[in-house]
């Protein structure tokens, strides 16, 4: 558990207003929100922002901590605003979420930093990239998906789900409708959820699944995604169903990018289409794996995101 003073607050003052919180710390903004995150790896490491996926938490995680730790890396994962421990953020679109990560840098006392997103996270770390390239000295996308509004979605998307992202993002309630039903047994019984989740996945992520440690940590997150209720998810869902506000091949900063062929939540052709039109990105396609990738590549994956942030160090 951690404790949370309040900022601005005498000792006594303090000691009466802290309030116990799951695992994870709570940062005051300047606006008066606050973002809740979990820090891991080398506290004096040079630091790499990570962004989870959609449906889930700054708890989700490598189960061994000690990787980011050998590699020199401390690891901020942050929950974006109104999951977990993260304050609501009305009306929030895609490229308000570098502006949090700059003030939560700042107020931390980071000058460059690396960011990484796995799944529904890697269009946030995307957008990092595009408007703070003086301070990201790299990017990282895991199983990401691609520009849902595009003129080019043709390439990765077929006419019905092309429908279906229209439909989400014309009519609020159906996508609304869709988030609570998608929802409804995480938040009944997530155990029960997880465990039907991992009977529909492929081969080699059910293998990934049955680390217990990792079982824990799902389980855990599934709890936590829903702490505040559902307008943090429906915000998640429409902002991915709608324009990013920047385009992949503006980006300029050095961006890497993993994906499974197999992967059957977010198809590899979107990963295919990242890596075609973002300038330089160096890009891994595994044939044999798929969505979760990143527990099987995790220190693969943290490497070049760590030699960058050697290369340009904090000035």
């Amino acid at each position: 558990m951690a404790l949370l003073r309040m900022p601005g607050r005498s000792e006594g003052e303090a000691a009466s207003m802290q309030i116990e919180l799951p695992a994870g710390k709570q940062l005051a903004l300047r606006d008066g929100r606050r973002l809740g995150y979990l820090e891991y790896g080398d506290p004096k490491g040079r630091v790499l922002f990570f962004f989870h996926g959609f449906g889930s938490t700054r708890l989700m995680r490598h189960p061994d901590e000690s990787i980011p730790a050998e590699l020199g890396v401390r690891v901020i994962s942050v929950d974006r605003p109104g999951i977990g421990l993260s304050d609501p953020k009305p009306g929030r679109a895609l490229l308000d979420w570098p502006a949090d990560v700059a003030a939560m840098a700042d107020a931390l006392g980071i000058g460059r930093f690396a960011v990484l997103g796995w799944s529904g996270g890697g269009p946030y770390a995307l957008a990092c990239a595009w408007m703070l390239p003086e301070r990201v000295t790299s990017a990282g996308v895991i199983s990401g998906p691609a520009p849902l509004v595009h003129e080019r979605s043709g390439e990765y998307l077929k006419r019905r789900q092309r429908g279906a992202v229209r439909l989400a993002f014309r009519v609020p309630w159906v996508l609304r409708l869709a988030l609570w039903r998608w929802g409804r047994p995480q938040r009944r019984d997530p155990v029960a959820s997880f465990d039907s989740a991992v009977e529909g996945m492929i081969a080699s992520d059910q293998q990934l699944m049955a680390d217990p440690r990792l079982r824990e940590i799902m389980i855990e997150n599934a709890s936590e995604v829903y702490r505040q209720g559902g307008r943090g998810m429906y915000d998640e869902g429409r902002i991915l169903t709608g324009p990013w506000g920047f385009r992949p091949e503006s980006v300029r900063a050095e961006v890497h990018l993993w994906h499974g062929d197999l992967d059957d939540t977010v198809p590899a052709e979107m990963g295919r289409h990242l890596a075609r039109t973002i300038p330089g990105c160096r890009a891994s396609f595994y044939p044999t794996e798929g969505h979760h990738l990143l527990y099987h590549r995790w220190r693969e994956i943290l490497l070049p995101l760590a030699r960058s942030l050697e290369a340009r160090p904090d000035s």
